[in-house]
């Protein structure tokens, strides 16, 4: 097995309404050794590509630039897919099941590839540092020699933070894919020098079914999670009884965070107040088993503790007390053995069936609405393979979405394959919907197309210096004027 960290620039905050501007990526042995050189992409934003300037803030990669020396976003996904799909490869990302290993599935789904085969196949896996942090700081916190405080005085586990704190030369400024993914690699390596045993431990847990052996085991897990309801004040942790109550995501398992008394919700859901359902909503978590989540069942934690600590110590980090913990999680476990139909399970179904639909999403942010069958995936291949040749215009499929995502890959990247009718009418049509998306109460003309964007977000995002906001102005002036007179 290898490791090959990554790290991306985006354009705004949303992995499947949003684009990629930059990748940096580097890969290393299982000593955290490097092989090879670091990569480093830029790609070219479309016209169906928004620029949140709130986000150019941040990485200072102005859209002009990207245009002029960027690839093609199917060029870039595919040197992408080619170093994430080597055999082996455990891909490596810090908050990566939030946002990079999300970005990376929806690129790929985006531009024709298979969105989940990088992450299993030829013994591949994927794996988030993010928790390995946080448990570091609860468990093993000389595994860093500081531990940088946000201004509530509890810990941050910003990377820029994190190193600032800890690397020699590193500085604060805007983000770049490159040196984030080596400031990645130089933090985790003080993981894997000093706390060996956890990092073992953590990294085996981008294994569901070892996950989900923690789960069953019957006694309380530790749960290391950043969130609103588990915040820096407990230390990003808590104690959890599971419910062993199945979702409509077979891979969630819902549970009870025991740092909550579940006593006034042990009586029939009728009986429930608004008030018992906003305590339920706190009280009950999920562990998604596929994301590598840091859980470790209670009687175990001490084998992971540093020298330093006791179970007592991290017990009072997490605002526990153990005999509560003991009493509670005895309460639930009695309480679901005899209630078939117990409130917690209604609760839980409510909550699912009030949960947000995709049934009314754009075909390209469709992700997760079903697999790609077989005989479309042998179809995507082969547009991948003619490029500009492949006949769009035959396509033929059971799936709605496919033609509109053939059509769209091949608009967005080979734009000189359409007739004048189809730039201007269908492709045009399509990017100035994204380009306006829930503007429409605004009543934004064509003439004002990214106008809104700028003047709104200006605000809050002061920093922008006067050539960038010129810059900016420059690639909306551009785009405006491509959708509105039908150039290309």
């Amino acid at each position: 097995m290898n490791f090959f960290w990554y790290d991306y620039e985006t354009w705004g905050k949303s992995p499947h309404r949003d684009r990629i501007v930059q990748f940096g990526g580097m890969r290393t042995n299982e000593n955290l050794e490097l092989i090879g050189e670091p990569i480093q992409l830029l790609c070219r934003p479309g016209l169906d590509c928004r620029i949140g300037p709130g986000a150019v803030n941040v990485h200072k990669i102005m859209p002009m630039e990207a245009h002029r020396n960027g690839l093609s976003e199917a060029e870039f996904a595919g040197l992408i897919h080619d170093e994430l799909s080597q055999a082996g490869t455990c891909s490596v990302a810090y908050n990566g099941m939030n946002f990079d290993h999300e970005f990376t599935r929806v690129l790929f789904y985006r531009n024709l590839r298979d969105p989940y085969k990088w992450m299993w196949d030829q013994e591949n896996s994927n794996w988030d540092t993010i928790e390995l942090m946080r448990a570091a700081y609860l468990l093993y916190p000389e595994a860093l020699q500081y531990w940088p405080k946000k201004a509530d005085g509890g810990p941050s586990f910003k990377l820029e933070d994190l190193s600032i704190a800890n690397l020699d030369g590193a500085a604060k400024g805007h983000h770049d894919a490159i040196t984030d993914v080596t400031q990645m690699w130089k933090i985790t390596k003080f993981i894997h020098g000093r706390a060996r045993n956890l990092w073992d431990y953590a990294l085996n847990l981008r294994f569901k079914k070892n996950v989900q052996s923690i789960m069953d085991k019957g006694e309380p897990v530790l749960y290391v999670v950043g969130g609103k309801y588990i915040g820096t004040k407990r230390c990003c942790a808590t104690l959890l009884s599971n419910l062993d109550i199945l979702g409509q995501d077979i891979n969630k398992s819902y549970c009870f965070d025991l740092f909550y008394d579940p006593t006034c919700l042990l009586k029939p859901f009728s009986q429930w107040t608004s008030k018992d359902k906003s305590y339920a909503h706190r009280a009950i978590q999920f562990v998604k088993r596929n994301k590598s989540p840091f859980v470790c069942r209670m009687s175990k934690v001490k084998q992971l503790l540093s020298s330093e600590l006791s179970f007592s110590d991290i017990m009072k980090k997490m605002q526990l007390k153990e005999s509560e913990v003991h009493a509670r999680h005895e309460m639930l476990k009695e309480y679901m053995n005899q209630e078939t139909e117990s409130s917690l399970i209604q609760y839980i179904e409510s909550r699912e069936a009030n949960s947000w639909s995709h049934n009314d999403v754009e075909p390209d942010e469709a992700l997760y609405e079903n697999f790609i069958s077989e005989q479309d995936r042998i179809l995507m291949d082969q547009v991948l393979q003619e490029g500009a040749n492949f006949d769009w215009r035959n396509v033929q499929s059971d799936d709605p979405r496919v033609e509109p995502l053939i059509f769209q890959f091949l608009a967005r990247n080979y734009p000189q394959i359409l007739d004048d009718d189809e730039a201007t009418g269908r492709w045009h049509a399509y990017c100035r919907s994204r380009q306006l998306e829930k503007k429409e109460s605004r009543r934004i003309t064509a003439d004002q197309i990214f106008s809104y964007e700028l003047r709104d977000n200006m605000e809050p995002w002061g920093t922008l210096g006067e050539s960038e906001i010129n810059d900016l102005s420059r690639w909306q002036d551009r785009v405006r004027e491509v959708l509105r007179k039908g150039g290309r």
